[in-house]
């Protein structure tokens, strides 16, 4: 009687990204603005082109650069955790939730008023701070990789909520009105 024996051969796989390697950290910096790429080309499809935020009479390019640099330094930080198992991985999802909002944020501000934006605006600096507290609780340098780009983010809605404050109820009447 013959008997057979099956035995498995493993075959490399074109998908298989070794997570350890440059390439993957450069995969990993340059996913986020892909994503953007594709969200901007879609929303200029529809007539929907971001808005960014640019204080104190900066060009408008150089708000929009400040905020498409915090992308990369996310999606790095992302890389930086995800090798620290299911703690990493957790910590990870929450660098993602924050690379999301930080790619629709551009493009959802056009029918808001000021109040919402400024609403809108602490909502995703808050979930960056909560990625970044995450974050720095398993890898160091990735919270401090996060840090400009939380910067440029907590300036931005610091600078909408003072704006939303001042011109709202009870200090709406004190600022339209001249001094006595």
């Amino acid at each position: 009687m013959a008997t057979s024996t099956t035995g498995r051969i493993g075959y490399p796989s074109a998908l298989h990204v070794d997570w350890h390697t440059g390439f993957a950290l450069v995969l990993s910096a340059a996913l986020p603005l892909a994503a953007f790429a594709i969200v901007n080309g879609i929303a200029e499809a529809n007539g929907n082109p971001p808005l960014y935020f640019s204080p104190m009479g900066l060009p408008g390019w150089l708000g929009a650069t400040l905020h498409l640099v915090s992308l990369p330094l996310f999606g790095i930080a992302r890389w930086l955790v995800a090798s620290h198992g299911p703690a990493g991985h957790k910590a990870g999802w929450w660098v993602v939730a924050l690379i999301a909002g930080t790619i629709i944020f551009p493009f959802i501000v056009m029918p808001l008023d000021s109040v919402q934006l400024s609403m809108v605006a602490m909502g995703l600096f808050l979930l960056g701070l909560a990625a970044v507290v995450r974050v720095g609780a398993i890898e160091p340098r990735a919270a401090a990789i996060m840090a400009p780009g939380l910067a440029w983010m907590g300036f931005s809605a610091l600078v909408g909520l003072s704006f939303a404050a001042a011109w709202a109820p009870p200090f709406a009447v004190t600022n339209s009105h001249p001094a006595s």
